[in-house]
C-alpha cells in the first residue's frame, strides 16, 4: 500500500510594496491542504483586501492558462486540480488597481502567506478598458490609442459644464469641438465618423444622421467614458473614425449601502437676468450578499444663454431654456460564483422650452440672437429609453458575455421634424486563454453581433419624411491577443458582416415611391503589436479597418427609389504609430495616425439624372496626438492634451491628392493645459485652459459650408472645491476671463441657412455646488 503523507504547505511569496504583510492573514481550514503525495495537480489559494485590510468581494482572480474563479465574501479565492508549472495570476476588480503574480506550482499546494492588497486606481495608464478589444485589459496592454475619461477626470469636468461633447472636447485628443448646441452633426474622431454606445448599446442612428447620440444620457449616470480614437473592426457600422462608450454607474461593491447627493447652481456673471439654472443628482448604490444595485436620479434646468456681450444668444437648437432628467437602476444577482446576472434600465429627456426666437445672422458682421417670441422653439430629445439584459460566465477556461439589449429614441428638430430610432439586438462573446509554453499566452475573443435598427423621420404632425427604413446587421468575429513571453503583445482580428436594407412605401406632394430591399457586405480586419519592456518607454502599431454607410435617408426623403442608391459600406484604413510611458510622477502618450478611404460618406447625384451614389472622393487624413500628466509633487499635478490634423482629397479621382479636406471634417489645432494644485488634504484648485486654432484655407469665392474661415479661441475654466467631512463644497467659472468667440461648428455653417446657426459662445458661467457622501 503506497505510503500517504499528508502535507501542510505555507509558501513564503514576495508580492511587492503593493501587497500589505501587515494586514492580517486568516487562514483557511486546514484539512483542505490535506493532499497525497502521488496526485500529479495542486491547488493555488490566497486573500484579497482593500488598503483598509477588509475583505473584497467578487473581485475576478485568472490563472492564465488554467482557469479563472471569483473572491467569496471574505475575500478567499482558491484553485484546484492545477497541474504542476508556471502561471500568470491575475487579480482584477472595478475601481482598483489589477495585480499580475508570477506562481509556480511544484508542490501540492501554493498558498499565498499574505493576502493581495488592491489599491484604488491611480494615473489613467492603469485604468482597465473593455471597448477596445471587448476584454477587460488595462490600457498599457491595448496597442492602439485609448482615451479613459474617468473618476475624478470625469467628475471634474461635470462640475464645469455637464455638456458630454464639452468634456469630451477637453479630453479626447482628435475629437471636433462643441457645437454649444443639442447637436453634434459634424462632429468627427480623426475627421470620420464615429460610433456611440452606451454599455454596448448603439445610440448613432447611420440611416437617418439624427446628430444627438452625444447626448443620450446624462453625464451624472456615466462612471467612465472609453473612447477608441481611430477606425476599430470590433464594433460594425459606423465606427470608421472610432468609438465612444458611456459605462454607466457601477454598485459600490462591499458596502450594503452608499448615496451621492449633488446640487449645483450656475448663472450668467455677464448679465445674471434670466440664466438661472440648476442641477439636482442622486445616487444610491451598494451591495447586499448575492445582490448588488445602483439607483441615479437627476433632474436639471437651464436659463437662456448669453454671450460674452450679456446679449441672448439665438435659441435656435440651443443648450439654453432646456429642462433635463435622466434614471439609471441597474440590479445584479450572482448566481453562483462563476456566474453573474445584471439587468439595466435608462430613461433621459432633454426637451428646450424657449420664449425666445433666434434672428438672421450675418457671417462676419452679426450673430443670430435671441428676441422674444409668442412662437415657443421646442427642440432636443423627448425620450431615449435603453434596457440591457447582461449575463457574464466562466466555463472551464472560457469567459462567456451575453449582452440583450433595446433603445428607442426620438429627437425633435424644433418646428421642423423629428426621427424615431430603435435598436434590437444581441451580442454573445467568449474568451478563452491558452498557455503556450512557460512564459508566452494567448487569448481567443470571438463571438457574434446582431442587431434591427429601425429609423423614420417625421414631421411634428407625423407624417412621413423618409420612409420606414430598417437595417439588419450580422457579424462574425474573432479576434486574437498573443502575450510572447513578458514584454511583447501581439493582436489580430477580422469581422465579417451582412447587411440587409429593407425601405418601406413613402407617398409624398401625390408621388408614391415603392418600398424595396438592398444586401450587401462588409470585411474588415485589424493588426497590432506593442513592446512593453521598459514602462517609461512603450512602443506600438497598428492597423485597423472600420465602415460606416452614407445618410441614406437624406436621399429617400427626396422620393428616390433605394434602388437608386448605391448604398454600400465605405472602408477606412487607420495606421497608427505610437509610444507611452510612464515613471514614478509622470505618464505620457504620442500617437501620429494615417487615415485613407476610397470613398466619401455622402451621396451625390451621378450623370444619370435621380441616380445616387457615394461620392468617389479618395481621402487620406493624419494627424498627432499628445496626452501628458506630470506630477513632480504632492500638492501639485500638470496635464496636457493635443492635437493636430490635416488632410487631402482627390476631387476628380485621377490619383493625385491635391484637394483640401473642409473645416467640417478638418478640426483645427487643440491644446488643452490644466494645473490641479492640492493646497490642502480637503481643499483643491483646478485650472484648465483651452485652445483652438484658425484655420482660412479657402478664397472667398468658394466660402460656403465647411469653407467659412475658422477664427478660433481660447477659455480658461477655474474649478475650486473644499472637503469637509461627508461633504464637497464646489465652486467653478466657465470662460473665466469672459472671451467673445463663435463657437467652430457656428463658424463651419457661415452663412448658410440663412445664418440661423452663426451664433456667439457663452459669456462667462459662474456654478456653485455641495455634494453629500454617505
Amino acid at each position: 500500500m503506497a505510503k500517504i503523507t499528508a502535507v501542510l504547505l505555507y509558501c513564503s511569496y514576495s508580492v511587492s510594496s503593493k501587497v500589505s504583510a501587515a494586514v492580517p492573514f486568516v487562514q483557511p481550514t486546514p484539512s483542505s491542504f490535506y493532499l497525497f503525495h502521488f496526485q500529479k495537480n495542486g491547488v493555488v489559494a490566497g486573500r484579497v483586501v482593500n488598503e483598509q485590510g477588509k475583505p473584497l468581494f467578487n473581485v475576478n482572480i485568472q490563472l492564465i492558462g488554467a482557469g479563472e474563479t471569483r473572491s467569496d465574501k471574505d475575500g478567499y479565492f482558491r484553485f484546484e486540480g492545477i497541474e504542476y508549472g508556471k502561471y500568470n495570476l491575475i487579480l482584477s476588480s472595478a475601481g482598483f488597481e489589477s495585480i499580475t503574480r508570477e506562481v509556480e506550482l511544484t508542490e501540492e499546494s501554493f498558498i499565498f502567506s499574505s493576502p493581495f492588497v488592491m489599491l484604488e486606481k491611480g494615473h489613467n495608464l492603469d485604468e482597465v478598458v473593455v471597448t477596445a478589444s471587448r476584454l477587460a485589459e488595462h490600457i498599457d496592454e491595448v496597442p492602439s490609442s485609448i482615451t479613459y475619461i474617468g473618476g475624478k477626470a470625469l467628475d471634474q469636468q461635470r462640475q464645469i459644464n455637464d455638456n458630454l461633447p464639452s468634456i469630451l472636447m477637453q479630453k479626447v485628443p482628435s475629437i471636433s469641438p462643441s457645437e454649444e448646441s443639442q447637436n453634434n452633426f459634424i462632429a468627427k474622431i480623426r475627421g470620420r465618423n464615429f460610433l456611440v454606445l452606451i454599455d454596448g448599446i448603439p445610440q448613432s442612428t447611420p440611416l437617418r444622421n439624427g446628430g444627438r447620440d452625444l447626448r443620450t444620457i446624462d453625464a451624472s449616470a456615466i462612471d467612465h467614458i472609453e473612447v477608441i480614437n481611430g477606425a476599430t473592426a470590433m464594433y460594425g457600422n459606423g465606427a470608421a473614425g472610432g468609438v465612444i462608450n458611456y459605462i454607466t454607474k457601477k454598485p459600490k461593491k462591499n458596502k450594503n449601502f452608499s448615496s451621492s447627493t449633488y446640487l449645483n447652481n450656475s448663472m450668467s456673471l455677464v448679465k445674471p437676468s434670466a440664466t438661472y439654472g440648476y442641477n439636482i443628482a442622486q445616487l444610491f448604490s451598494g451591495q447586499v450578499g448575492k445582490w448588488d444595485y445602483v439607483v441615479q436620479g437627476k433632474i436639471g434646468h437651464s436659463g437662456v444663454v448669453r454671450s460674452a456681450d450679456g446679449v441672448i444668444v439665438s435659441p435656435f437648437y440651443g443648450l439654453g431654456e432646456t429642462k433635463s432628467y435622466n434614471a439609471l437602476a441597474k440590479i445584479g444577482y450572482q448566481l453562483s460564483q462563476n456566474h453573474h446576472i445584471e439587468l439595466m434600465g435608462n430613461y433621459y429627456r432633454s426637451l428646450q422650452d424657449s420664449k425666445y426666437a433666434g434672428t438672421t445672422g450675418i457671417f462676419g458682421q452679426s450673430p443670430a440672437i435671441g428676441i422674444p417670441s409668442d412662437v415657443v422653439a421646442n427642440g432636443g430629445t423627448p425620450y431615449n429609453k435603453a434596457l440591457h439584459l447582461k449575463y457574464d460566465g466562466q466555463y472551464g477556461n472560457t469567459a462567456a458575455n451575453l449582452s440583450l439589449y433595446y433603445e428607442d429614441m426620438n429627437t425633435v428638430f424644433e418646428t421642423y421634424n423629428q426621427n424615431y430610432s430603435d435598436h434590437k439586438g444581441a451580442r454573445l462573446n467568449f474568451n478563452t486563454p491558452f498557455q503556450l509554453g512557460s512564459s508566452s499566452k494567448m487569448s481567443l475573443i470571438y463571438g457574434l453581433d446582431l442587431l434591427k435598427d429601425h429609423t423614420v423621420q417625421k414631421t411634428l404632425k407625423e407624417e412621413l419624411v423618409t420612409p420606414d427604413m430598417n437595417m439588419n446587421n450580422f457579424a462574425l468575429y474573432v479576434q486574437s491577443k498573443l502575450n510572447m513571453g513578458t514584454n511583447w503583445i501581439l493582436k489580430g482580428g477580422i469581422r465579417y458582416e451582412n447587411i440587409r436594407f429593407k425601405v418601406g412605401d413613402l407617398t409624398k406632394n401625390g408621388k408614391l415611391t415603392v418600398g424595396e430591399n438592398s444586401n450587401s457586405d462588409a470585411f474588415v480586419f485589424n493588426l497590432a503589436t506593442r513592446y512593453n519592456k521598459y514602462s517609461y518607454l512603450q512602443p506600438f502599431a497598428s492597423f485597423s479597418q472600420g465602415y460606416s454607410i452614407g445618410d441614406v435617408g437624406l436621399i429617400l426623403r427626396n422620393g428616390v427609389p433605394l434602388s437608386q442608391i448605391d448604398p454600400k459600406p465605405v472602408v477606412v484604413n487607420n495606421f497608427e504609430l505610437g509610444i507611452n510611458g510612464k515613471l514614478s510622477f509622470w505618464d505620457y502618450q504620442l500617437t501620429g495616425y494615417y487615415s485613407t478611404s476610397k470613398k466619401g460618406t455622402n451621396f451625390a447625384e451621378t450623370s444619370v439624372p435621380g441616380k445616387y451614389e457615394l461620392l468617389q472622393v479618395p481621402q487620406r487624413i493624419y494627424g498627432v496626438e499628445f496626452v501628458a500628466n506630470v506630477k513632480p509633487v504632492q500638492w501639485l499635478s500638470i496635464g496636457t492634451v493635443l492635437g493636430y490634423m490635416d488632410g487631402r482629397q482627390d476631387l476628380k479621382n485621377e490619383g493625385t491628392y491635391k484637394d483640401k479636406l473642409d473645416n467640417s471634417i478638418i478640426s483645427p489645432f487643440k491644446i488643452n493645459l490644466n494645473v490641479d494644485f492640492k493646497l490642502t488634504k480637503q481643499w483643491n484648485v483646478y485650472l484648465q485652459y483651452l485652445h483652438l486654432g484658425g484655420r482660412d484655407i479657402f478664397p472667398a469665392d468658394a466660402y460656403n459650408y465647411g469653407k467659412y474661415p475658422i477664427s478660433g479661441y481660447n477659455l480658461v475654466d477655474f474649478q475650486t472645491k473644499y472637503k469637509y467631512h461627508n461633504f464637497t463644497f464646489l465652486f467653478s467659472v466657465n470662460n473665466l476671463f469672459n472671451a467673445d468667440y463663435y463657437p467652430i461648428h457656428a463658424e463651419v455653417r457661415g452663412a448658410t441657412n440663412e445664418g440661423r446657426y452663426y451664433i456667439k459662445g457663452a459669456g462667462t458661467i459662474a456654478n456653485l455646488g455641495i455634494q453629500f457622501d454617505l
